[in-house]
């Protein structure tokens, strides 16, 4: 055994020493990584060319734990939470590629409580519990660690960091050691031989970086530890002493010990007093800080030694959980690539360096740009540049004025250049990301571009919408490749610089680095589509939309703002005189908006019954109001003018500043990755949020109106919902229903109360509506009772009577959620998968809510999708016409066409929509015309 190295003596109880393994995403060539091929160390690394043994120790749970939040949800097609398992495994390359570490070791936390708890029960017990997905990784890290070949080790009765502690104490005196782990308590080990590393953000703490991090030498960091304690640990510390305080403190007497014994000269009265009171439970604290470093440990150093990954087992696993791109890496033997991509990035500053790109881009099969620096609409905020990539390592960035420097092209050249390149028959494709914003900028200046052929966003979105899929996050992910964000250009928050203000060579560089990036991204993301039976929908459906979303931004739609400016004088007035209500009502002047005040009125002085409560007190949220509406006036009351406050600020104020000064309109923005569904969503306005179940919200649409000599045409899929369901579920009885065009709601009234259709009233129907929508929604017995006003068991009655009754529908909610439960996912009839993990929680309302979302997925995915699909083809159908799109609100579709087609574009629209799909019962439309929204529809 090498010398100073006592891990002899330990039992089998003692300590555990196991090789498990991984799951999903390593890093580019990890197993190359981690064999020691080809690799040259970094420049920040501790290890030098001395020929000292380098000696890698990791913090399992520390890394994971970092890894998991870090990272956005991943999951494999299993539904299989891997985010986790993908930064540790990120994490694990790096420090094999810049360490090359001789030995290392990977230590755990043994399961149940260590030393500590017997000395303070207390001891975390503050920590709350594990979330699932993470503690679901900890085998698939193990799993990883046992293909590297990798030992772990893990001691019962004590934790990692005292494992550690006797890993870096007894390492024979020659050996230079590396910690991976940002633990507080580890920066009590670090020395001249012993560094602490931050793999994520790339610090490594040797002494003087822990003393510029605590204010103390290493050698004090337990003592500051003993004053300042640990929530994240439940250790007390002395109260109202903070890391600088505590530094100061040791800086003046050394130790706890010394600070105790002075504590008398402290000027602090507080800090004084607090010592003297609280002396017991800073020794305490340090005793629960304190590292052990006589652990006995069952191993040698060799058994550290680095060895090669068992290959054929890594291989297989990679297969088993689909890392195609791993996998090809690891059968290939290909070299790993730095962690940040060296792109090298051209500006085009002359027009003669812009034809010299266009001639460049030519020859490529697939043009991949992106337009740099724009907001949210590009009709308002233009970008600064546009980027260009020439291969996977050399980009292009062509300036945009403001932003650019006199001799770069003007903005009519390189709309020119463009049209040239894209526009010709037997032109290159090109995609990119955030396509549809080129789209605009370029549809703005003339030049609409053909269809794009790829876009990396929506790409990764229809992969798994849950996912986080901007370009930083899918390059980790899928490149094994660090993007900077674009932030960090900017900088966050009031003090961000505004995009023309940023240095031209700083933004090059970095839309060089994106748009290399996005250009390898696309070909993987479109494999994966194809794998998983989506390349349909994304290029029938999803590419074309883009183009089509773009011409409605371009058009936008027209406001009176003198309509808002009524209405906005209505509601005021009209908050007046609901605020005198409610005082009155309250025997005093209050603050309405305030939670506190109005919590003081409905529970203290009212005393009306707590509904719910909260951290902060007692719940007044509007679900709580309505339940409290049945025990007095005042909390309806305050609901209405909580509804009508909201209106007003949310549209009727906020519509006119957004109305554009050149076009007179305004522009909402439509985004295709902003619903788990597959829904389209809106903002800049939220056109699709507008009330219209009250008459003030649906006041609101009569301030959308067309251009002089047009109207507005509304197109409104009628119940699409249910008939979807009735297609799914096969029901007779609902099929029937819907191919006689029978009023669905009181044919169901009438079906579950045995009653003729005519005989049917007007509340009975109104109940069976919201047994029908409930079903779709996953409402509970609870949810429908409430939104009838009726008690829990009538509404559970209605549930069980509309089963016996639709028992078609029964069947296809429980197939949909078996088969859910078994995949990982629900797919749309288009195709659109959406995954479901917490189909296999153990906690119930995490569970009951991913089946609820199985089914209202399926059903609302589909009509998404299909007025989609709709969409696409009326945008076709129109092009010739006058007549364009303006709004998409869910299954309604808003026109303006001028008043003599009016007729034949409604027709049109109609036909499209209703042939988009052949279901089991027709899809019906409902269009009306009007001089106004509110008209139309």
């Amino acid at each position: 055994m090498t010398q100073g190295y006592a891990f002899a003596g330990a039992s089998a109880n003692d300590a555990r020493l196991t090789r498990r393994g991984a799951r999903r995403s390593l890093p580019r060539a990890v197993s190359r990584s981690l064999s020691g091929a080809g690799s040259s160390p970094s420049e920040d690394a501790s290890a030098t060319d001395d020929g000292a043994p380098r000696f890698v120790v990791v913090d399992a749970a520390n890394c994971i734990y970092r890894a998991f939040f870090a990272l956005p949800p991943l999951r494999n097609s299993a539904g299989l939470p891997t985010n986790a398992v993908l930064g540790f495994a990120n994490m694990l390359a790096k420090v094999v590629r810049e360490e090359r570490p001789d030995y290392l070791v990977i230590v755990f936390d043994a399961r149940g409580k260590s030393f500590r708890h017997e000395i303070y029960p207390e001891y975390k017990a503050t920590r709350d519990a594990q979330p699932e997905d993470l503690s679901a990784q900890v085998p698939l890290v193990r799993e990883l660690v046992e293909a590297q070949r990798i030992p772990v080790l893990e001691v019962e009765g004590v934790e990692a960091d005292d494992v550690i502690a006797t890993l870096a104490t007894r390492a024979p005196a020659d050996w230079r050691i590396t910690i991976v782990s940002t633990d507080k308590d580890l920066m009590q080990l670090v020395s001249e031989r012993v560094a602490l590393l931050d793999t994520m953000k790339d610090l490594r703490y040797r002494p003087a970086e822990v003393e510029a991090r605590f204010g103390v030498t290493p050698e004090r960091v337990l003592e500051l530890r003993a004053l300042v304690g640990d929530p994240s640990d439940n250790i007390p510390g002395v109260r109202g002493i903070g890391e600088k305080g505590a530094a100061k403190l040791l800086g003046d007497w050394g130790s706890l010990e010394e600070v105790l014994a002075h504590r008398d000269e402290i000027k602090n009265k507080r800090t004084r007093e607090a010592l003297h009171e609280q002396a017991e439970q800073a020794r305490l604290s340090r005793r629960l800080a304190a590292l052990r470093h006589d652990v006995a440990l069952p191993v040698a150093p060799e058994a550290l030694r680095r060895r090669e990954p068992d290959r054929e087992r890594l291989a297989a696993l990679l297969r088993r959980l689909e890392f195609t791109r791993l996998l090809q890496e690891l059968e290939t033997g290909a070299a790993p690539p730095a962690a940040r991509a060296r792109v090298e990035t051209e500006i085009v500053a002359d027009e003669a360096a812009l034809a010299g790109l266009r001639a460049r881009l030519a020859r490529q099969d697939r043009v991949v740009a992106i337009p740099v620096g724009g907001g949210e609409s590009v009709l308002r905020d233009e970008p600064v540049g546009l980027a260009f990539a020439l291969d996977g390592a050399r980009a292009a960035y062509l300036p945009l004025r403001p932003a650019a420097p006199a001799s770069a092209p003007g903005v009519d050249a390189v709309v020119a250049g463009l049209r040239d390149l894209l526009g010709g028959e037997g032109a290159p494709a090109w995609g990119g990301r955030e396509v549809k914003a080129l789209q605009i900028w370029l549809g703005e200046r003339g030049f609409e571009p053909p269809l794009p052929c790829g876009d990396a966003e929506i790409a990764a979105f229809l992969i798994d919408p849950a996912a986080q899929r901007g370009s930083v996050a899918l390059a980790s992910r899928l490149l094994g490749r660090t993007l900077r964000p674009w932030q960090e250009l900017t900088g966050k928050g009031a003090r961000a610089r505004p995009a023309p203000e940023l240095e031209l060579e700083q933004v090059a560089g970095w839309a060089g680095e994106e748009v290399c990036a996005v250009r390898e991204l696309l070909p993987r993301l479109e494999e994966r589509l194809a794998a998983d039976g989506l390349a349909s929908l994304y290029r029938e459906v999803e590419l074309p939309l883009t183009a089509v979303l773009a011409r409605m931004e371009r058009a936008g739609v027209r406001v009176d703002e003198d309509v808002l400016g009524r209405l906005s004088q209505e509601y005021e007035r009209e908050l007046v005189r609901l605020e005198g209500e409610i005082h009155a009502l309250a025997g005093e002047p209050f603050l309405i908006g305030s939670p506190k005040q109005l919590q003081r009125i409905l529970f203290e002085k009212l005393k009306l019954p707590v509904v719910r409560k909260t951290k902060t007190g007692f719940s007044t949220d509007e679900s709580v109001l309505e339940t409290l509406a049945s025990h007095h006036e005042l909390p309806a009351r305050v609901l209405a003018h909580r509804r009508l406050a909201k209106l007003k600020s949310t549209y009727v104020d906020a519509l006119p500043p957004l109305v554009d000064p050149k076009s007179g309109r305004i522009h909402p923005c439509f985004h295709q990755t902003g619903a788990a569904t597959g829904r389209l969503s809106a903002s800049s306005p939220n056109v699709q949020n507008i009330p219209i179940r009250t008459e003030e919200g649906v006041r609101i649409r009569e301030a959308f109106v067309p251009a002089e000599g047009a109207v507005l045409v509304s197109a409104d899929y009628s119940q699409v919902e249910l008939r979807i369901l009735a297609h799914y579920s096969g029901d007779e009885s609902l099929i029937e229903a819907f191919r006689a065009d029978e009023d669905i709601h009181r044919r169901t009234a009438a079906e579950v109360l045995g009653l003729a259709p005519a005989d049917v009233t007007a509340d009975q129907r109104a109940r069976a509506k919201a047994v029908n929508f409930g079903i779709l929604y996953g409402s509970t017995s609870y949810g429908i009772a409430n939104q009838l006003g009726i008690a829990s068991a009538d509404a559970q009655a209605m549930i069980d009577a509309y089963f016996e009754r639709y028992r078609g529908v029964r069947r296809f909610l429980d197939e949909t959620i078996a088969s859910a439960r078994k995949q990982g996912f629900v797919c749309t009839l288009l195709g659109r998968r959406r995954y479901l993990p917490d189909l296999g929680s153990r906690n119930r309302v995490l569970r009951s809510a991913a089946e609820r979302m199985a089914v209202n997925s399926v059903i609302q995915g589909t009509a998404a999708d299909l007025i989609k699909k709709a969409m696409v083809s009326i945008d076709d159908a129109l092009r010739r016409s006058a007549a364009r799109m303006i709004l998409q609100v869910h299954d309604e579709l808003v026109l303006e066409a001028p008043a003599r087609e009016a007729e034949a574009v409604g027709a049109l629209v109609r036909e499209r929509m209703e042939g988009v799909w052949q279901l089991r019962v027709p899809l019906r439309v409902q269009v009306g015309t009007g001089k106004s929204w509110r008209e139309a529809h």
